[in-house]
């Protein structure tokens, strides 16, 4: 009898999906803080903040779609969209 014997050996086909599942974790956290981010900064547009970050409210709300956009049916499509 071998320490082996109840062994779980992972295939490349495991860890490369083990990997994917992370990178979509980490990527979905992200655009929650993104998206906390960009909705603070229209709200700044909407009451008038005198210091809002970005060139106009449009372009955050632009960006928060492309957040949204970012993962579809949980999957990564496409390049990570850059705030204003």
């Amino acid at each position: 009898m071998s320490w082996l014997d109840g062994a779980t050996v992972k295939t490349v086909a495991d860890k490369a999906s083990e990997k994917a599942a992370q990178d979509l974790a980490t990527e979905q956290a992200w655009i929650e803080a993104e998206m906390v981010a960009a909705d603070k900064e229209v709200k700044k547009f909407d009451d008038g903040h005198t210091r809002p970050k970005g060139a106009n409210v449009q372009e955050w709300r632009t960006y928060r779609n492309a957040l949204r956009d970012y993962i579809q049916a949980g999957v990564i499509v496409g390049e990570r969209p850059v705030s204003p």
